[in-house]
């Protein structure tokens, strides 16, 4: 069995790991798709140490694969984007029961699967 190795850039937030990672991915996928019109720029992402995967709420994310690089440019985005995926952030965060929701961020998550 190989591994893959990655690391995601992504603006959002963590959120709990409530149990398994794919009844989590689908609890998710159902709960924004009732929010869609409220949250329309949120996704998730699951990603971390090989079976310690963790999730995040992401409005923004980009995929680099291992021995590659990308550039990306958190500095275009405008104050009142940032205010925008906020508000979206945590009205998804409160839809699917995060009680402590954390301020949003640009994350970097190494991935390993």
């Amino acid at each position: 069995m190989g591994m893959y190795h990655s690391t995601y850039f992504a603006y959002g937030i963590r959120i709990p790991d409530d149990g398994p990672a794919w009844k989590l991915a689908d609890r998710i996928d159902a709960e924004l798709a009732k929010v869609k019109d409220q949250c329309p720029d949120v996704g998730h992402l699951q990603a971390g140490d090989y079976d310690r995967d963790m999730t995040f709420l992401v409005t923004q994310s980009a995929a680099v694969d291992l021995g590659a690089f990308k550039t990306v440019t958190p500095q275009t985005a405008t104050g009142e984007q940032y205010v925008a995926w906020g508000e979206q952030l945590r009205a998804a965060a409160v839809s699917l029961g995060v009680d402590e929701i954390p301020e949003p961020g640009w994350l970097v998550v190494p991935d390993l699967s």
